[in-house]
């Protein structure tokens, strides 16, 4: 990565390769099964507007849940290349990969972001998917990232798509775009309410088990844990808990498009 690197992202990796077992178990936003999980896997696959012989390219991949996913959803008729800084979270792509007989279609590589961006290896892709991994990216990496991508993209046929929740850290990236050479940049932004069978254990059981990286150990230790679950219960101790998310699709092409 580049030389502006957060300093804590090597121990962000390390966090998602040690809690990448569990990660998918997680019924609330992570499971299969979970129907917010299903609600922001068609945001995406309407946004991607994939077709047949695409390559999607899929960064910050994770154990590859929607690299395959997307895969199924196209019937098998794209490639697509996933990778990810957690070896954790790359080793149950591969696994699933060689399982699935995918080795022909799909790649999965440790590497982050910036160092993918600069590879020139393989063949021009359409479809480049980033899934809640820009906040993690210092605004001199998102830059780099986005100058090799548009270097990287099929010149007829491309579009950049990124998933990310609203964070003033990190918003608008519009500007980063337009110098990048990407034009017809559209942001939306889309709501999900849980219904009430989630309740606040469910909401606290999630946080405790610190599967987003903001309650990795690196952002909130053990004292600032204890204080976050104790003002929740406090909060709604007389006020109905309601679970709510909020999701920023943005995508753009190049000015080649």
């Amino acid at each position: 990565m580049s030389n502006d690197q957060d300093e804590n992202a090597p121990n962000i990796s390390e966090h998602f390769s040690n809690i990448a077992s569990d990660y998918h178990a997680a019924t609330l936003f992570h499971s299969s099964s979970s129907s917010h999980e299903q609600w922001l896997k068609k945001l995406v696959f309407d946004a991607l507007d994939l077709k047949r012989d695409h390559i999607l390219a899929d960064v910050g991949c994770g154990s590859g849940d929607d690299c395959l996913w997307l895969l199924n959803k196209m019937n098998n008729d794209i490639k697509t290349i996933g990778c990810d800084p957690s070896l954790g979270m790359i080793e149950i792509f591969n696994n699933q990969i060689r399982k699935q007989n995918l080795t022909s279609i799909v790649q999965a590589l440790c590497m982050d972001a910036v160092t993918f961006s600069q590879q020139k290896q393989w063949s021009a892709y359409n479809r480049l998917l980033m899934k809640q991994c820009v906040h993690l990216m210092s605004p001199n990496e998102r830059l780099l990232a986005f100058r090799g991508f548009h270097e990287q993209f099929n010149c007829n046929d491309n579009k950049l798509v990124i998933v990310t929740r609203p964070g003033k850290d990190i918003f608008p990236f519009d500007k980063q775009l337009e110098l990048c050479g990407f034009t017809n940049i559209q942001c939306d932004t889309y709501e999900y309410t849980f219904d009430d069978s989630v309740t606040l254990d469910d909401w606290i059981n999630f946080i405790q088990k610190r599967l987003w990286s903001i309650f990795s150990p690196e952002k909130i230790n053990e004292e600032q844990m204890i204080d976050l679950i104790s003002y929740l219960k406090e909060t709604y101790k007389h006020e109905k808990f309601k679970l709510k998310d909020k999701i920023l699709v943005l995508h753009c092409t190049t000015k080649n498009h």
